[in-house]
This record gives structure tokens, C-alpha cells and sequence, in this order.
């Protein structure tokens, strides 16, 4: 990348000639020119669209993300908008990080924070900035369903309930009424409106029907309006929102305190919806609110791709979108760049059956109709055949060696070229069983399911045996673990002999010697079991149960079992490990009183109940060469080469309409509704969905006998598709066993990199393969604990000075700004509520650390003592506090954040706390950090830093310095040459005196430990 050749802003420039100052602005115009060349006629417009409402409609695969990406980075470009002023909004982590990371590329320079978020996520910002405006803490817990689920339970007598009191287990009874409480706040319906419309319904029954009936109805929604009122309530007791208070919470925010609305007004020139026919009502309104009144809006979306009813999701906002905005700007994407046209074809006159509500349906009678027939840009027309079976067994056998047939036939074909589509979790079991069993490589994608996963389960045991000895079952399992090294025989005497004598296994393992006979080299290894047994239930007692598990899985070689051969199942599992330990990390945060064993066990059981199974995540795109296994709904965003939809047979697909247990009254709903059958609609597009994932051909599999005591018939949509015949598969052999090679897994090295990547590479590459690439936990430390806790106190204490400084008075720069007191007391009181209690190896240490960092906050606070002038302190106003920034060395992005910069007239001055031991001489090394953020506040911010500064918190001590030029050239050089080293998969091992601090010397084979 072009470095600016003036320090900070333009001072000194006319030192240089007058040729390198053309010379460099030339450079920085071509670096911020964005090639538009590849785009389409509509996708250019929607890219340059400047000004007003626009509704870019967008058919599969039609470059819908090329189209948001481009205009983005086209807008930053031009200047048009800084990054943190164009607003993207999208519905999954997923998308929303796959589009920061394509806008990322297209940006040939640095760039600040980007606002592209979920809707959650961005409500969950700003409410944590703001949420004191409107009465609630900043401070807030997230509840995901299943803790709500959990919360309800733990107060269900709360609720007083008659009518719907759950009789024997309240599981289903609690789903259904949570269900009701977010579909309300879909609706934008709060407790007082629907305590109001529950007494005005009484007041307009006195004069209706059976009187019994009546009053029993009356007493049905009193009792749901004041359970809505209840949890309510309970969410407030606790300090908690759910999903759907993010978005509730900020639309009050919003419509209640003009001073923030048009704060956010003022900053999001640009904003952009993606996926929109998926927003709920909610979600219309509080984009309706921003956006007024430039409405500079672009909603992207395609009706006909609509599948998230059952999320709340409302299909009129994109059908209402021309009512709300009058005449918005509208573009149509119809080259279609994935499907051969015959399967666009299909797909087109099938979705048409859901006229007449449909957008394109609508468009007929305005100037500019809507054509939404697909054009494919696929020189191979592509196919669709229907498969018919016997039977289920028959229908797999038939689909996967369909599979193996074509792999065969086309030897650049892969298996990540074959997606089987289910519309249920449970009907994938059978073609995943049968492909394990035949040695087919495959992933099924489930997006449940964690806690079923071998090492997940493996783990759940071994803490089941901690917390109760007598926990046989657990055991047993223990003892079949491959790293338990027993013979299946002693296994087996073991557990006769616990059953002949009644005890538990745990027990006969310590007092079987006088009973059986067993291998004296099994003895030592049960003898080890034990030992390692007591030994953490001890430890279970004292420490977190996240420090229980690690302690395990390290003391039983575990670890090592699972890194010492790279193959697919053990990369599988260590990334199911990784997701595990992360909800166990979250749970542990949220449970400073108890994060025991014990508590932990109990909290997971609840959950079980609940019907939780735990999250998964993959990543289809960039994961193995597999085949995968998903639902429909999981499909939604990639494509295949070939595609089977299988199980499509009546009642399946479309599927049994499932009404809510407890509906919403119609009075309340504010969305429009379908003409027609919403839930055949739905269904119909999600089987669009399914058949345009496809590239070249589509196969619609059904059986007439799935079990039971009637044959199936074919589902309705094989007959709408009209397909001229269908192939019948009356004989069917098993696939042949397939001799693969073991399926390596497919280690992606991060798109974005980062200081501590960086430095962890420079320690040693195969520790950073460990923790970047494999992403195998780490166990914590006293010293992470501890940093932590003050980095999270700094930042409240902070952001409350922030808040209390007085709106509109002085300049920009700190010196000049008044501000209220902020109290010593409150200073401590943010100490406590930072405090992580995790990683300490006694409670001596625990409570050591402890008294150090209650002496470190009260000696600086005593630095800003209160000047004297009433309602004052010298303490100063950041500019920023916890600041993201990207910059760009060559082709690579390093992302970082300031943990605070005060800025004056002379400049700014970059600050990152230190809770280590202070160093008078800082060497390059240490140094590299802050030159990092220099580089960012002078070429992203256009900056000068007078001054970069280490504050060392363990006795109040700054160590400032400014990095020359030659440190700065020279820290850029390091980043290109460490990152381009990752890139190209450089992971050799270093080893030496680093070994002895790593969190990998037990397992890493490479390990040379100095004593």
C-alpha cells in the first residue's frame, strides 16, 4: 500500500517538491477508484443509486452481496459516506461477517469501524451506549431462548396461572408461551397494550353469546396479558433482555428521546437492509424511524425467497415497500449467474402458483412492471429428474449411489459438489448413517445438536462422575474412551462384577482385586483412572468447572489423542470443543456466585429439559470436501453443482401446517396478511429455494413407504413443477464401499488478522496453529483474569465520563470539556462488577489480586482529585473508548482497537493499558503494538499522535514515545512478511525457551521444556 509521505495530517508538506505532493494524491485516487467493470446494467445502478428510497429486488443468484459490498465500498470511495456513516443491516452473524469481509477487500485503504451488523446486533450497541436514557442498565444480560425458557421455569408460581396451568411436565406449556411473548414483540405489542386490550375485551363481551364461554375467553387473555406482564417484569428483575427487547427497546429509544434519534439521524447518510423480506414488523419500523426523513434507504430482497414465517418474519413489508415510500427508486436483478435455465425455468412457473401474492404479481398494472423470470448466464441448461423408491432404505441407497455414480463419471467433480436437502433434522439420519457405514466423506450440517457430539458427551460423563461417583453409566463410558487404553475384557469383567455385587462401577474399580483377575497392565492404567478421578473431584470442589474440564482433558491425554493425527474427525471435534468451552466460558461469566461442577450439571440438565440440545455452527462454503447433509432453511445463501430434495412425499414437504399453541389476537397484529394459504405459500418458497441452490441439475427424490401403516403419496409440488415422467427406481443395491482417502480438513487461515495473531505467530507458528487455526482452548491464567477485569473497569468508569460530560459545552478536545463527578465509590463499584473470579490457583492469590486492584483504582483516582469547582474533576473526556479500526498492509487487513485516545489542539494521544511490571526502556518489540495504532490514527484517521502511551496500572505509571519513520516502515515490513508467512501455511515449529509458557507443551509433539 501507498504510505502518505507527511507525518500526521499535511503539516511540513511543503518541504516536499511539489511533484511528489501530485505524485501521492494521483496514487490515493487510483488506490480509492472501485472497479465497477464486472457489474451488470441493474447491479451498476443499484452500486451508484445516490439519493431517496430504493427497493432493489434480487433473484437468486443474482449477486445480491456483490451488489451491497460494491455499493458500500463504492460509497466510502467516492467520499459520499465514512465508513461509519453507511449503515448495513442483515439477518445472520454469518452474512453479516461474510459482507464486512467483502467490503474489506474491495477497500484498498484502512478504514474505521463499519456498521455492518444483524439487526440484534445493532440494537444491542446501541442500547448498550444508551440504554439509561430509557430506564434500563447498560449493564444488561442477553437471554437466548433456552435461558429464557429457564427463567420461566425457575418462577413459573409467579405466574399464577389457571387456565393454562401445565399439567405433569411444564416443557411444551413454557415453549408455547414464549413463542406468544416473541411473536407480541414482533408486533411491537408491549404488556400495557395488551393488559388494555384484555380489559376492553371484557368490557365487549358483556352483551355477547354463551356467558360461560364468555367469561372463560375473558379469563384466558387476562391470564396471557398478565403472564406477558410477569416475564416482563422478571427480564427487569434480572437485569436481562431477550432478542426481542433489542429491537423493542431501541424503537422506544428512538421514538422517546429525540437527542439520540437524531444523533443516529445525523451520522447513517446511507443505509441498507439486506434479505429484507425476512424483517419482522418491528424491524420495518425501526429502520422506518432511522431512515426518516432523507429516507435514504435501500431495502434488498426477493419476496419469493421468504421462508422465515415461523421466526415472525412479515412478507408484506416487501410487497408494502412502494406504499410506505412513494416512488421509490426500483431496480430488478434478473441475470441469474449459479442455474442452468431449465432449472430457472421450473423454478419461475412453479413459484407463480403463490399469485396473487407475489411482488411481481402486484408490478402488473404499474408503469414499471416487474419481471422476475430468471435469465441464467450458465452455458449448461441444467436438469431436473424425479426419482421414485420402494421404500426409505431404498430412496437412500438410490440417492447416494447417484452420488458415487456421477463422482465417478466427472473426475473433477468433488463430494462438496453434493448437497442433500431434508425439510427436517431428523429425516437427514438415514443418509448420514448409510455414508458413514459406505465410507462416503460427508457433513451433515444440523444446526442443533452440540451436546449430542462425541467429546461433548465425553466430557458431560466425566463431570456426571465428579459430581457423583455412583454415576455408573458415566463411568462406563469413561473406561470405553480410547484413551482409557482398556481391554474390551476388563471392561467387561469390571461391569459383570458391579452388577453381580450391586455396586457402582466407580466403587468396583477401586475393590475388584479380591474378586476378579485382570491384565497387569490394565491394573496400572485403572489404577490411574482413579487417581486422576479423586484428584479433580477435589479440584471440583475449588475451581471453575471450565478449569475442571481443561485439567482433564490435559491430565488424560485427551488433548493429544485429538491434535497428535490431522484427520476430519478430529478437527470436527476440537471444533465442537471449541463452541463448548466458549457457552461454558459464557455461562461461568454470567455465574460469578457458583460456576462449579455441581452447578454447571444442574444449569445443563435444565437445559435439556427445555429441549436444548446446544448450537452448532459450520461453514459450508469453506469447510471439507464433503458431502453435506442440511435442512432446506440451512441451504438458504450457498449453491451446489448437484442437489437432492429428498423425502418429498405428502405431509413432509409441504409440511403439516403447526398453528401457535396460543395466537395472537387479530386486533393486535399489525402486519398485512396473505390473501391465501400463508403456510402453502411458505412451503412453496422454500421449495424455490431448495430447487435454485442448484448449478447444474436438481433431483426430487421420493418412497412410497417411509414405515407405517399406509403407503405416502408424492407431495403436491412434484405435480406443480410439471416435469414431463419420472424415473422409477424399483431395485435398488447398496452404494459400493468407497476406498477415499481420509478427508484432511480444510484449515482456512483467517481473512483478518490481528496484533496478538501476529505475535503469537512470531512466538512460535505451530503455537498459532493451535490457537488460530485449530482454535483449541487455552486454559486462563491469574494474569488474563486479572487484565481483563481492570481493561472492563477502565472502560465503564470511562464511558460513564462520557456520559456526564455536559452536551454542546467546549471544543472537541478533552481540556476543554466540563464534567459531573464521578464518585470514587462508583469507580469501585464498576471493580466489582468487572471482577472475573476465574483462574486463580488459590483463593490466597484470588483474594491477593484482588487487594492489588482495589490499591491500583484508589491511587488513580486520587491523580483527578476534584478540583474544587462544584461538580468537577480533572479527569479527562475521550475522544474514544475501545475504537475498531482496519488498516491495510499490501494486500492484507490488520484489525485493531484503541483502548482509548484523548485528543487536544497538538493532537491525539493513544493509550493501552498494562497490568505487567513497568519497563523504562521500551524496545521495538514492545513498541510494536502502539506503532500499529499509530500507523491507524495517521493514515485512517488522519491524525498526528503526539504522543503513544503504555499506562502501567500496577503503580499508575505512563511510558510514552512516538514511533519515527523508520519504525514505522519497519513495523509494516514485519506485518507483510509474518502474514504473507501464515498465509502460505508456514507453521514450523520453533521450539525452545517459549515452550515453558505455552498453553500447548502437553500436547505439541515438538515441545522442548527447559527445567
Amino acid at each position: 500500500m501507498f504510505c502518505s509521505p507527511f507525518p500526521g495530517n499535511l503539516e511540513g508538506s511543503f518541504l516536499l517538491p511539489k511533484f511528489l505532493i501530485f505524485l501521492w494524491l494521483w496514487v490515493n485516487i487510483k488506490l480509492m477508484e472501485i472497479d465497477l467493470t464486472k457489474l451488470n446494467q441493474s447491479q451498476k445502478q443499484a452500486v451508484l443509486h445516490d439519493q431517496g428510497p430504493t427497493i432493489l429486488i434480487a433473484g437468486a443468484g443474482t449477486g445480491k452481496t456483490t451488489v451491497i459490498t460494491q455499493r458500500i465500498a463504492y460509497l466510502i470511495a467516492q467520499k459520499k459516506a465514512k465508513p461509519e456513516e453507511i449503515l448495513a443491516v442483515t439477518f445472520t452473524e454469518k452474512a453479516a461477517n461474510e459482507m464486512a469481509e467483502r467490503v474489506d477487500k474491495l477497500l484498498p485503504l484502512g478504514y474505521s469501524d463499519l456498521w455492518i451488523h444483524t439487526f440484534h446486533g445493532f440494537c444491542e450497541k446501541i442500547l448498550k451506549d444508551y440504554a439509561l436514557e430509557i430506564g434500563l442498565s447498560n449493564d444488561f444480560k442477553l437471554l437466548d431462548p433456552t435461558a429464557a425458557w429457564m427463567l420461566v421455569r425457575e418462577n413459573l408460581e409467579k405466574f399464577a396461572l389457571d387456565y393454562y396451568a401445565p399439567l405433569g411436565n411444564p416443557t411444551r406449556f413454557i415453549h408455547a408461551l414464549l413463542s406468544h411473548f416473541s411473536r407480541l414483540k414482533d408486533e411491537v405489542v408491549y404488556p400495557a397494550e395488551y393488559l388494555k386490550y384484555a380489559e376492553d375485551f371484557h368490557l365487549d363481551s358483556d352483551q355477547a353469546g354463551d356467558r360461560e364461554e364468555v367469561e372463560m375467553e375473558i379469563s384466558r387473555v387476562r391470564e396471557v396479558a398478565n403472564a406477558y406482564h410477569i416475564y416482563q417484569q422478571l427480564l427487569l428483575e434480572s437485569n436481562a433482555l431477550d432478542f426481542g427487547d433489542l429491537i423493542n427497546y431501541t424503537l422506544e429509544l428512538f421514538k422517546k428521546r429525540p437527542k439520540v434519534i437524531n444523533k443516529f439521524r445525523a451520522q447513517f447518510k446511507y443505509i441498507l437492509v439486506d434479505e429484507f423480506q425476512d424483517t419482522n414488523w418491528a424491524q420495518y419500523e425501526l429502520i422506518k424511524v432511522l431512515a426518516s426523513p432523507k429516507n435514504n434507504l435501500m431495502v434488498v430482497g426477493d419476496d419469493d425467497q421468504a421462508i422465515y414465517k415461523f421466526r415472525g418474519a412479515a412478507v408484506s413489508n416487501i410487497l408494502n415497500f412502494k406504499k410506505d415510500y412513494k416512488n421509490p427508486t426500483e431496480i430488478f436483478l434478473n441475470d441469474n449467474y449459479r442455474s442452468g435455465q431449465k432449472i430457472l425455468d421450473v423454478a419461475y412457473n412453479f413459484i407463480q402458483q403463490n399469485d396473487p401474492d407475489r411482488l411481481e404479481y402486484q408490478y402488473k398494472k404499474k408503469k414499471t412492471p416487474l419481471n422476475k423470470k430468471l435469465e441464467s448466464h450458465i452455458q449448461d441448461p441444467g436438469s431436473l429428474d424425479v426419482l421414485s423408491f420402494i421404500d426409505k432404505n431404498s430412496e437412500i441407497d438410490g440417492v447416494l449411489s447417484k452420488i458415487v455414480e456421477l463422482k465417478k463419471k466427472n473426475k473433477e467433480t468433488q463430494w462438496s459438489d453434493f448437497a442433500i436437502l431434508v425439510r427436517a433434522n431428523d429425516q437427514a439420519q438415514g443418509f448420514v448413517s448409510m455414508m458413514r457405514k459406505k465410507g462416503i466423506p460427508h457433513q451433515f450440517m444440523a444446526s442443533r445438536g452440540l451436546y449430542a457430539q462425541d467429546i461433548v458427551q465425553d466430557i458431560i460423563a466425566y463431570l456426571k462422575l465428579l459430581d457423583n461417583y455412583h454415576e455408573s453409566t458415566a463411568f462406563f463410558r469413561i473406561l470405553s474412551l480410547p484413551i482409557s487404553g482398556l481391554n474390551i475384557e476388563t471392561i467387561i469383567n469390571l461391569n459383570h462384577l458391579a452388577t453381580k455385587k450391586s455396586w457402582s462401577l466407580y466403587y468396583t474399580a477401586k475393590n475388584y482385586q479380591a474378586h476378579i483377575s485382570i491384565l497387569p497392565v490394565d491394573q496400572k492404567k485403572i489404577a490411574r483412572l482413579v487417581s486422576d478421578i479423586d484428584k479433580h473431584t477435589a479440584l471440583s470442589k475449588e475451581q471453575a468447572v471450565s478449569q475442571v474440564i481443561y485439567t482433564w482433558l490435559e491430565d488424560s491425554s485427551y488433548l493429544n489423542m485429538l491434535t497428535i493425527e490431522q484427520n476430519q474427525y478430529n478437527s470436527d471435534q476440537l471444533h465442537f470443543l471449541n463452541q463448548f468451552f466458549k457457552k461454558i466460558r459464557n455461562w461461568e461469566e454470567e455465574s460469578i456466585a457458583d460456576s462449579s461442577v455441581h452447578k454447571f450439571l444442574e444449569n445443563l440438565e435444565m437445559e435439556i429439559q427445555s429441549g436444548e440440545m446446544g448450537a452448532l455452527q459450520f461453514d459450508a462454503e469453506s469447510g471439507p470436501d464433503v458431502v453435506k447433509v442440511m435442512t432446506v432453511h440451512g441451504a438458504k445463501g450457498l449453491e451446489f453443482k448437484y442437489v437432492f430434495i429428498t423425502n418429498l412425499v405428502h405431509l413432509r414437504f409441504p409440511s403439516v401446517e403447526r398453528r401457535d399453541p396460543i395466537e395472537i389476537p387479530e386486533k393486535l397484529i399489525k402486519e398485512e396478511l396473505p390473501k391465501g394459504d400463508a403456510h402453502l405459500q411458505e412451503e412453496r418458497r422454500l421449495f424455490y429455494v431448495a430447487m435454485t441452490r442448484a448449478k447444474a441439475k436438481v433431483y426430487l427424490t421420493w418412497a412410497k413407504n417411509y414405515g407405517g401403516a399406509s403407503s405416502k403419496k408424492p407431495s403436491r409440488f412434484i405435480d406443480e413443477i410439471k416435469i414431463a415422467g419420472q424415473e422409477i427406481m424399483s431395485s435398488v443395491k447398496e452404494p459400493d464401499r468407497i476406498d477415499a482417502k481420509k478427508v484432511k480438513p480444510n484449515y482456512p487461515v483467517p481473512k483478518v488478522f490481528s496484533f496478538s495473531q501476529l505475535k503469537a505467530y512470531q512466538s512460535c507458528p505451530w503455537q498459532y496453529f493451535y490457537t488460530f487455526i485449530a482454535k483449541i482452548p487455552t486454559k486462563g491464567s491469574p494474569q488474563f483474569s486479572f487484565g481483563k477485569t481492570m481493561h472492563s473497569t477502565f472502560q465503564k468508569f470511562y464511558q460513564q465520563i462520557i456520559r456526564n460530560s455536559e452536551m454542546g459545552q467546549g471544543d472537541l478536545f478533552s481540556k476543554n470539556k466540563k464534567i459531573k463527578t464521578v464518585s470514587e465509590k462508583e469507580l469501585l463499584e464498576f471493580y466489582e462488577a468487572s471482577w472475573i473470579d476465574d483462574w486463580y490457583e488459590s483463593q490466597e492469590q484470588k483474594k491477593k489480586y484482588h487487594q492489588d486492584g482495589l490499591r491500583i483504582l484508589k491511587d488513580y483516582y486520587k491523580k483527578y482529585l476534584p478540583t474544587g469547582q462544584a461538580g468537577q474533576n480533572n479527569f479527562p473526556v475521550p475522544l474514544f473508548l475501545e475504537k475498531g479500526f482496519t488498516i491495510k498492509i499490501g494486500n492484507y487487513s490488520l484489525r485493531g482497537v484503541f483502548d482509548r485516545v484523548d485528543a487536544d489542539s497538538s493532537g491525539w494521544e493513544i493509550i493501552d493499558y498494562k497490568t505487567g511490571q513497568v519497563k523504562d526502556k521500551l524496545t521495538f518489540e514492545d513498541k510494536k503494538q502502539l506503532l500499529i495504532y499509530q500507523i491507524a490514527a495517521q493514515e485512517i484517521f488522519k491524525q498526528s499522535v503526539k504522543n503513544l502511551t503504555f499506562f502501567y496500572l500496577t503503580n499508575n505509571t505512563p511510558v510514552s514515545f512516538v514511533g519515527s519513520e523508520k519504525e514505522i516502515a519497519k513495523t509494516k515490513e514485519w506485518i507483510k512478511e509474518t502474514i504473507e508467512n501464515i498465509v502460505s501455511h508456514d507453521f514450523t515449529a520453533t521450539p525452545g525457551h517459549v515452550c515453558n509458557n505455552c498453553d500447548f507443551h502437553s500436547i505439541c509433539p515438538y515441545a522442548k521444556l527447559s527445567s
